[in-house]
């Protein structure tokens, strides 16, 4: 429960203030329009509210029982990443799916899985954000201004990595075609980071403060 309680809290928080950003994010990124209306911009939150603080849940106890057993930080991130997607995939492709207009009636399990190949891609994102947002942790004092700052760096630099594999997934979720010129794998990089950083910054904060008052 020491990392159960602060991972769901971190992720309600999250997602209530990150919805928005998400669903602006997946339609420029996938070149639809959106009504920028806040009914609309809240779109998927039902499913937002059950996959991102399950993914949390799931990744925070992993993480910290790999690295309490030797593990080395960047497999430990990545296997634990993979295991929360595992399991939380189709609640984030039924989000997405609301949030870019998509019916989802008839949305079978497997369907619930489009993308898990990509997102194991994508997941090679925390080999490169959390070894680097642990260095820069260990470096700096315990504050949340820090937390805010070694987030939004590690994330960046993960991002702009990773990116293209995000927009093929997004693609597969949509069940859109993803062939794509070479400067559309980029699209929407620059509202990822807008969204993505208040994000992790506002997981990892909230994270650390939970825990700290427990």
């Amino acid at each position: 429960m020491e990392e159960i309680v602060p991972a769901l809290g971190a992720g309600i928080v999250s997602t209530f203030i990150c919805n928005p950003l998400d669903t602006i994010r997946i339609n420029y990124q996938l070149n639809k329009p959106i009504n920028y209306t806040l009914r609309s911009l809240y779109r998927g939150l039902n499913y937002g509210i059950i996959a991102v603080p399950s993914f949390w849940a799931i990744y925070f106890p992993i993480y910290k029982k790999f690295k309490e057993t030797s593990v080395p930080k960047p497999i430990a991130a990545y296997i634990s990443c993979c295991t929360a997607s595992t399991f939380t995939t189709p609640f984030w492709v039924l989000r997405q799916r609301l949030q870019t207009g998509k019916e989802i009636k008839n949305m079978t399990l497997i369907k619930c899985y489009n993308g898990l190949i990509p997102t194991y891609i994508v997941n090679l994102n925390f080999t490169v954000q959390i070894p680097v947002y642990e260095y820069l942790k260990d470096k700096t004092y315990n504050s949340t201004f820090n937390t805010f700052l070694n987030t939004a760096i590690s994330k960046t630099i993960a991002t702009c990595i990773f990116y293209p594999a995000d927009t093929i997934r997004a693609k597969i979720r949509n069940g859109d075609s993803f062939k794509l010129k070479p400067k559309e794998y980029y699209r929407g990089i620059s509202i990822y980071l807008i969204r993505s950083i208040p994000y992790h910054t506002t997981v990892f904060c909230t994270y650390e403060f939970i825990k700290n008052l427990i």
